[in-house]
């Protein structure tokens, strides 16, 4: 993301579409400087959020965690794998994330460019974000619903 702003800040006018309409219009402009501020911000707060809350998967927390079967899954001899995997799966959320942001942003710049009067498809960013969310929880409940038959 970093590099995609870096590359893109000298490229775009002084002014640049802020905000959005329903349709994917812009109807708001300001100063790329504060653009690119809030830009940095978001990424920040997303990258650092989701790095929180993946260190705050250990073992002294484990009452913050809420899945299918906790008792069986937060076995100690069971708690370390788990943990594991919460933890990769908060770092593919978190990148999915910061995928959509991107990708919102960029669409954003090419409507600042000139190069799209609109968001080309703010609805398909969406429901591809929703989709892999609710994929994600889904993986989440089959991993722990039920405890392995041995």
């Amino acid at each position: 993301m970093a590099g995609h702003a870096l590359y893109h800040y000298s490229l775009l006018p002084d002014r640049v579409a802020t905000h959005f309409g329903f349709s994917g219009a812009p109807d708001a402009w300001g100063p790329k400087t504060v653009f690119f501020f809030w830009y940095f911000m978001l990424t920040l707060i997303i990258a650092g959020g989701y790095a929180l809350i993946q260190r705050a998967f250990s073992q002294k927390h484990t009452s913050w965690i809420n899945i299918p079967n906790k008792e069986y899954w937060l076995a100690p001899e069971r708690l370390d794998e788990t943990l594991d995997y919460l933890k990769r799966g908060l770092l593919l959320i978190g990148s999915g994330t910061l995928l959509m942001v991107l990708d919102l942003v960029h669409q954003s710049f090419q409507v600042s460019l000139g190069l799209a009067s609109k968001l080309t498809h703010i609805w398909t960013s969406a429901a591809v974000y929703i989709a892999f969310c609710v994929i994600w929880v889904a993986a989440i409940y089959r991993r722990f619903t039920s405890p392995p038959t041995v």
